[in-house]
């Protein structure tokens, strides 16, 4: 009997739905809430709650389940606790695991023309890098190999720059001759670093802090943020602002999942997206100085190097930018490059 009532009930809900015109209201004449079912969505990620990627999902996590009315419900694990980057990465990709950000490297490895925005020195300014990252064709033309991999792109985040951290200052390659540096798995971050003199070991990032505690490695890059949060200057007495690369972070979720949405529900996915995108930014320059600042407290000494210094990093890595050319399909690396010109030319 109890299923019978819930058969009619339904059906004469769905009558209701479609006697009407347009978007469905209330008795107020207020917008409803989107319809269609109850749904899960699990975020995964490897940096701590202090961190601007949790924040992002916080608040994209306010923002769905309030527009659904909790018909969608979000839940977030953070400091690597359902695994490391590639393992969530494929987590994602066989939608075990709804979503999840990790720097483009490690997607690289799943999507080959991700690796365009591995080229190092190729953005000069964080101004130049986000117009690159928010640029709807760019986003677009890359987003169709993210599709490949049922991946779905929700969009690209950073949190600046990434920089270099050791136990002996550096201010020119011939510094990093013989020195093991901690690197991501991926080729071309790797023969980067072998042009600049160093031993690249490639090593997953939640080992890095013991790794740097044992002298298993003597340096390690990554932004400042993720060098305070996962106190990695602790170890280390240098930080120097290389900005060799963009912590470019691809926000991917399963195309598998996104596709099986709800329109309406998409539509509001995408914007809790962009809702988080706001809040990463926000934190990011409200925690800046803070950051700085406790680095430099703790005794680390922070070098700013200066353009001449920074030209003589972007010359020796400059064969890697011609490796990452004949990578990547055209119409990205083409994509990439006609956004790079679009921001000149403001």
């Amino acid at each position: 009997m109890k299923k019978t009532f819930a058969t009619i009930l339904l059906s004469a809900l769905a009558l209701g739905l479609l006697a009407g015109c347009g978007e469905p209201t209330d008795a107020s004449g207020d917008k409803e809430k989107p319809s269609g079912g109850n749904y899960t969505i699990t975020i995964a990620h490897s940096t701590a709650e202090n961190t601007a990627m949790h924040n992002t999902w916080l608040a994209f996590k306010d923002y769905v389940e309030g527009e659904t009315d909790g018909a969608i419900t979000v839940n977030i694990y953070p400091n690597g606790q359902m695994g490391g980057d590639r393992e969530v990465v494929e987590a994602v990709q066989n939608n075990e695991i709804t979503i999840t950000d990790t720097a483009n490297a490690v997607q690289a490895n799943f999507v080959a023309d991700a690796f365009v925005l591995d080229v190092p020195f190729a953005f000069p300014t964080l101004e130049a890098m986000r117009y690159t990252l928010a640029d709807p064709t760019f986003v677009d033309v890359i987003g169709k190999s993210y599709d490949a991999a049922n991946l779905h792109l929700l969009g690209y985040a950073d949190t600046y720059f990434r920089v270099l951290s050791t136990n002996k200052p550096v201010y020119e390659p011939a510094d990093l001759k013989g020195m093991t540096i901690r690197t991501m798995e991926n080729e071309y971050h790797m023969e980067a670093w072998r042009e600049l003199g160093a031993n690249p070991t490639p090593l997953a990032f939640n080992e890095l802090y013991t790794a740097l505690q044992q002298g298993t490695v003597d340096a390690q890059e990554n932004p400042l943020e993720l060098i305070y949060s996962q106190k990695f200057f602790e170890q280390q007495d240098y930080v120097i602002l290389t900005n060799h690369l963009g912590q470019i972070i691809p926000c991917v979720m399963s195309k598998t999942y996104y596709d099986s949405l709800p329109e309406d529900y998409q539509k509001i996915i995408d914007e809790g997206w962009e809702v988080g995108l706001k809040r990463c930014y926000e934190f990011l320059e409200e925690n800046e100085a803070v950051v700085e600042q406790a680095i430099r407290d703790s005794g680390t000494q922070i070098i700013e190097l200066t353009p001449e210094q920074l030209a003589k990093f972007q010359d020796a890595t400059s064969g890697v930018g011609a490796m990452i050319q004949k990578s990547v399909s055209a119409e990205v690396y083409d994509a990439l490059q006609a956004s790079c010109a679009g921001f000149d030319a403001q």
